[in-house]
Formats: C-alpha cells, structure tokens, sequence
C-alpha cells in the first residue's frame, strides 16, 4: 500500500521522448491518476491516523474519569471529538494533496517546487475549524506555529551565512530545553494560581487533577498570591477545620492538624503566611517529605496519562514487532520504561513546583504572589528526568502553552481589542506555520526528526515533491530503525569500512558540491545498506558537517539507538572535513556499485 501510487508515476518529461500526442495524452492520463490515487491515499491515511491519535488520548481521559454515572454522556462527547479530528486531519491531508497536485499540473513540477508545498500548506490550514466550531485553538495553532519555527532555527543553524547562523545560535545552548521548561512552568503555573480563567478549560482540567490538592488547598495557595487580609486566612482556616474534603481528622496527625487550624482562626495576632502555607497545602510535613509523598500518591494517575501517549502510536507504527513473539517482548519493555520514566516526570514536575513555593516563601519571609512565580519555575527542572530526546518536544509543547497564556490574560486585561479578539487568528497563525512546515518538508528534509518525517512522508505520500512518489528518502537525523538487526557491529563501537581498499584518509581533494551531490544519491541507497553502513555514513556525514562531537553529550543507557549513533560519530574524532567528506563519497560509490552488482539486469548478465 505504500507504494501504490507509484504504479501510476509518469515522468515530468513524458511525451518529449518518444513523442507523438498519444505518448503525451497517455502520460497526462497517467499522472492524473497518479495524482487521485495519492489524494485518496492521504485523505484515507489521516483519517486513519486521526481517529487512532484522538482515540487513545481520549481513552486515556476516560480511564482518568471517576464519575461513572456519566459514562454514556462521556462516550459521546468523546466520539463527537474523534469525528472532529478525523474530519480535521482528513481536510488538511486532501486539501494540501489536491492544492499540491493542481499547482504541478499548471505551473510543472519543477518550475513550481520552491514555493508550492508553502502555498499548498496555508491552503489546508484553514481545515483547522473543523474541530470545533466557533471555538479557538490557540493551544495547537501555537504548538505547530514553535515547532515551525523551530524547523526555521535548524534551516538558520545549517546555512552558509554566518551572520544567519550567529542568529540561530542561541537555539544550540545546552540544556537550553530545561531553560524553556522553567520559564514557561512560571508563566502557566503562575497563571493556573492567580488567574485560572486564563488557562485553556481542557488545559485547565489537567493542571486541576495532576496538581493533587483539594480545592481548599488551591483557594488557599490563591488567597497567599492575591495578598488575603490576615481575617480572610483566619476565615479561611474556620471552614478548613471543620472540612471532610480537606482532611478526614482520622489520624492523628490529620486532628493535630484541624487543631493547629482553629487554633489560628481563633488567635487575634499576625498570622506566620509561611507556616500556614505548609499546615494548609502541606498538611503539616516537611518539603522533603511531601516531595516525596506526592510522587508517590501521583504516580499511578501520571501513569494512566502517558501509557496511551506511548502504547497507540506503537500500536499504529510498529504493530508486527510488538506482536512478535520475538521483538515483541523487547518493544513492550521499552514501552513500560518510556511511559514510567515519563509518569515519574511529570509527578516530579507537579512536587517539585510545590517545593519551590515553599522554598521561595522562606527565603522571603511571606507567602505573597511574588513566591508563586518565583516557586513554580523550579517544576520545570523536572525535565532532566526525561530522556535527552524528549524534552525539546515537552518544552515546545509548554512554550505554546506559555504563548497561548499570555495572550488570553492580555485579553482578560482588555490589552487586545476587540475587533482583534472577534477574527479567527488561531487559523491564521496555524496557516503560517503549516506553510512553513511544509515548506521544509519540500526543500529541507534533513531537518526533521525522524519521527515527524516518516509521518509526513505516510500521510502525504511524497518523498520530496520532485520525485511525487510514496517512498521514504530518511534525513541523516534518522538513519536507522532496525536496531535489531544491529548484531555485527565492533563492541567498541567504531565502524570501520569492511573493503580493504577504500581509505579513510585520502589526498584527493573534493568540494562541496561533490559532498552535496552524493548526500543526495545517499538516500535512495539507504532501504539496501545494512546498519554498520549507516552509521558508516552517519558519522562521516556528521564529522563533515559538525566536527567532532562533544563526548559529554553522549545518551544515556535508555536511548540505545542514539548511543550507537553517537559513539559511530565519535569515532571519527580529529578526522578533517575534507577527509570525512572524501570517505563519504567513497562509502556512496561503493553502495551504489553494491547495488549495481545486485540488480536484476547484472543477475540476468551473470
């Protein structure tokens, strides 16, 4: 199925060589079924991909819910919401096909190529009312609108121009993820404390149920930010102690507790903020030992969050492995430790937010609104729990979250008019950021995690648009899958080329355009090249384009394949560009006489 259209692929030139009209008109027949076929292909494939994405996240929304007299009524808002989405991705995959398609037929592949996937792009952003109405979608507008410009950063950092790659450096800072984290755990938990109304009310549910505090416990921390008279505390504290939903009084920690409380609504002096900040949101125990506690009471329901998150898209993607009695175990228990390593992130995050403020609130001297912000940044420190790989994505994810935020306090403020509020900017800014997307996707390719590529290559079924064919042509960011069959490579990690008479070092000088044209041929030899090959190629290509790596960067046991990539790059440490260029080359034509050699017309020959 993934390569049906290519059944149907004509040749841009057709009819120019061997002529004549019929040629021409069989070739236009050709590409125009071609270009149905691929159309159906896309429409059908997001579809797929839609419902299975939306599905397992409402799945695991439902898993969370506790009401089960509302079940029937949660079933079919949630089969509403994946209907919503289907149609979405279903619109946006068509739309951009059939707008890609049309431009070719009337302006020529590659007269077109350049701009068109961009055209096409904003054409289908549009697709993004189709989830819901009249309601904004400020949150995923802003999510594609950083991960675009994140694809900008990398096209920036990979220029020629220096003054275009100074601009881009800040994005290469190490641990510059974490940075984001902190900054944008400060902007929306900030806003989760003080102003509620201005969280997304999706968004806003989740930070309720993985906060892990009774609502007594958030007004509390609420009335701390907004500067509460000392008599509202001590009004506060009277319906605290009396309450069943803050604490059961069973214990008897739990009576020491409610004691403390009336003890304070009844006192007529000032009351110590930060001491009642912990008797009331730490139940009376020490930072180190709630930090502690929450992880684990929390841990089960972030759990039950991020399994879906990790099983649906092995389900879709890798399926055969994971129901194979041989891989299968291997793909399962890499599941379960994704999905717990990323629970325990995200208990972190919530515990480690609640230890700041308290921090904050000692090292002031009071619990106000300037310990909330202060506080909260230290959640995003959490994320060096999570695996190098996945904390540029959590941080683009909460950097929109951040973006979408700020904007609605400001509206909250009557900072945006309101001629600016009524227009659908969400779709705009959606727009833009899927032309820029695709746009890349078109002309910078190598760009891409692998993940998204292949993603982008199954949905629209194109390896780049001059080739209009469903065939994957993977960036050097990508590489290899099949760790599996990476059983023959040296312990040491260094891949050394198996023929004897190709060199690593040679005197032979070559340029640029010579580097350039064999990374090209490269990724329609990849499908034929075995592991050792690929990470041949991997570290020559990052030597030449990179210089040596830094060893301190290495990954960690858990990213297996990124170890193997690292320590094959690594191994060509104070090798020069020209020579890692020259190997490069060297390594292409020997894969490409390998393919040669085992063609089907050298088979017949021999």
């Amino acid at each position: 199925a993934m390569n049906a259209p290519t059944r149907f692929a004509a040749r841009d030139d057709a009819g120019e060589d061997g002529g004549g009209v019929q040629n021409g008109a069989r070739a236009s027949d050709a590409d125009v079924g071609r270009a149905l076929v691929r159309v159906r292909t896309a429409v059908t494939r997001a579809a797929a991909v839609g419902a299975v994405l939306r599905g397992g996240l409402t799945l695991g929304k439902l898993a969370l819910g506790r009401r089960r007299t509302q079940t029937s009524e949660a079933l079919t808002r949630a089969t509403m919401e994946i209907g919503r989405y289907v149609a979405f991705f279903s619109a946006f995959a068509g739309t951009y096909v059939a707008v890609d398609e049309t431009l070719r037929a009337k302006f020529g592949a590659e007269e077109s190529k350049r701009w068109r996937a961009a055209f096409a792009g904003a054409c289908a952003g549009p697709s993004l009312m189709l989830i819901g109405g009249n309601t904004t979608h400020y949150g995923l507008a802003g999510y594609i609108w950083v991960r675009s410009l994140v694809l900008l950063a990398r096209v920036a950092q990979k220029s020629d121009n220096e003054k275009v790659k100074n601009m881009a450096a800040f994005t290469k800072v190490e641990h510059g993820d974490v940075a984001l984290m902190v900054g944008s755990a400060a902007v929306i938990l900030s806003c989760f404390v003080l102003k509620p109304e201005a969280v997304e009310p999706g968004y806003l549910h989740f930070l309720k149920v993985q906060a892990g505090k009774t609502p007594e416990e958030l007004l509390a921390l609420q009335k701390f930010g907004t500067g509460a008279s000392d008599e509202e505390l001590r009004a506060l504290c009277a319906r605290l102690a009396v309450s069943n939903t803050w604490s059961a009084g069973n214990s008897a920690q739990e009576l020491a507790n409610k004691t403390a409380l009336s003890a304070v609504s009844a006192s007529t002096g000032v009351i110590n903020r930060v001491e009642l900040f912990r008797l009331i949101c730490f139940q009376g125990a020490s930072n180190p030992e709630h930090f502690f506690k929450h992880i684990a009471k929390s841990f089960s329901t972030t759990l039950s969050v991020y399994l879906p998150v990790y099983l649906v898209p092995a389900l879709m993607i890798h399926r055969g492995k994971l129901l194979s009695p041989e891989r299968g175990p291997k793909v399962l228990s890499r599941i379960i430790t994704g999905s717990g390593r990323s629970a325990l992130f995200l208990s972190s995050y919530v515990a480690c937010g609640w230890s700041g403020i308290d921090i904050a609130n000692r090292a002031l001297g009071t619990a106000d609104w300037r310990s909330i912000p202060l506080g909260v940044a230290s959640a995003g420190l959490a994320t060096f729990i999570e695996k190098k790989s996945r904390r540029m994505e959590l941080a683009m994810y909460c950097l929109s979250r951040a973006f979408e935020t700020t904007a609605l306090v400001a509206v909250y403020q009557g900072l945006v008019p309101k001629c600016i509020q009524r227009q659908r900017c969400d779709v705009a800014l959606f727009s833009v950021a899927t032309a820029t997307i695709m746009h890349c996707y078109n002309t910078e390719r190598d760009v891409f995690r692998s993940k998204y590529l292949n993603m982008l290559d199954f949905l629209f079924g194109s390896a780049g648009h001059h080739k209009q064919t469903i065939s994957h042509a993977a960036s050097y960011e990508i590489l290899f899958d099949a760790l599996d069959r990476f059983e023959n490579a040296p312990a040491d990690g260094r891949f050394h080329n198996r023929e004897s008479s190709l060199t690593e070092s040679v005197s032979e000088e070559v340029s640029e355009r010579d580097f350039n044209a064999a990374s090209e041929e490269a990724k329609d030899l990849l499908g034929m090249a075995s592991v050792p090959e690929i990470l041949a190629l991997y570290s020559y290509y990052k030597q030449a384009t990179k210089g040596d790596c830094d060893a301190r960067t290495r990954p960690g046991i858990f990213d297996q394949q990124g170890r193997a990539k690292f320590d094959a790059w690594h191994s060509r440490t104070g090798m020069s560009k020209q020579d890692a260029m020259s190997a490069y080359i060297d390594r292409v034509e020997l894969l490409k006489k390998t393919r040669v050699a085992h063609s089907p017309a050298s088979s017949s020959t021999r």
